[in-house]
């Protein structure tokens, strides 16, 4: 862990080439200790992009990225030790359809972090309660509803004790209706200072609950401030624009 004056995560001139496309484009950042940094922008933006080199998922082209004071860019790290650190959730839920909800939740904590099954059963169930899911530990995937998928594939990262949480478009596959519950989790989380990265295009979740907000077009930052600074007084013409269509 490091304190709240040390960045959590550091990007350092991050670029990232798809053969002639730059999805990224010299980016610089820093993600601290209980922030909520939730990233918008048109698609093709490079927001997804970004949120996927934070653990490697997409290997930088160039640039450095440093999570809690180690270059995770180094290819003399093991990046899969760090990413338990990292959970990470997706806009698809790639929960294992063979397998009941609790042991979808129970076989990380238990491989990877050496819990007994009585620990990593006990903090799953109890994660479960807290989203509202307490009593569907013992049914599959297929009986449970896109919103309640999601959210268990939120309790899945959570059950591996991560410092920091990336959202890559968590509700963009669900119904309208079932978007609000995965966001009250959200909330609940950004409430017990979860460090969070999100991708998203909920505007309303961003001026509500992001402590900082950063707007994306063409591999760059354009602009980022703090929601209400972010919303009513955009300082870019593309943001500006871009606000007057989404809102």
């Amino acid at each position: 862990m490091t304190d709240n004056k040390t960045p959590l995560i550091r990007v350092e001139n991050l670029t990232k080439q798809f053969s002639t496309t730059t999805a990224l484009d010299n980016i610089s950042n820093n993600i601290y200790n209980g922030e909520v940094v939730v990233v918008i922008g048109p698609s093709g933006s490079g927001k997804s992009t970004f949120l996927r080199c934070l653990n490697l998922l997409e290997v930088p082209t160039d640039g450095r990225i440093y999570f809690e004071g180690t270059d995770i860019t180094d290819p003399h790290n093991n990046i899969n030790k760090h990413r338990q650190k990292m959970g990470m959730v997706f806009q698809q839920f790639n929960l294992f359809p063979h397998m009941t909800i609790l042991r979808n939740l129970t076989i990380g904590p238990m491989k990877l972090l050496k819990k007994s099954k009585e620990e990593a059963e006990k903090k799953a169930l109890e994660l479960l309660d807290r989203v509202g899911l307490a009593d569907r530990a013992d049914s599959y995937p297929n009986q449970l509803s896109g919103g309640q998928k999601q959210r268990v594939a939120i309790v899945r990262a959570l059950c591996m004790e991560p410092d920091v949480m990336l959202f890559d478009e968590p509700t963009s596959a669900l119904d309208p209706e079932m978007v609000g519950e995965v966001l009250d989790v959200m909330k609940m989380l950004a409430k017990n200072n979860m460090t969070m990265v999100v991708v998203t295009h909920e505007m309303g979740f961003a001026r509500e609950v992001g402590s900082r907000v950063i707007f994306m077009e063409k591999g760059k930052i354009i602009e980022e401030n703090e929601p209400k600074e972010f919303f009513e007084n955009p300082k870019s013409e593309r943001l500006k624009n871009f606000l007057n269509v989404v809102l």
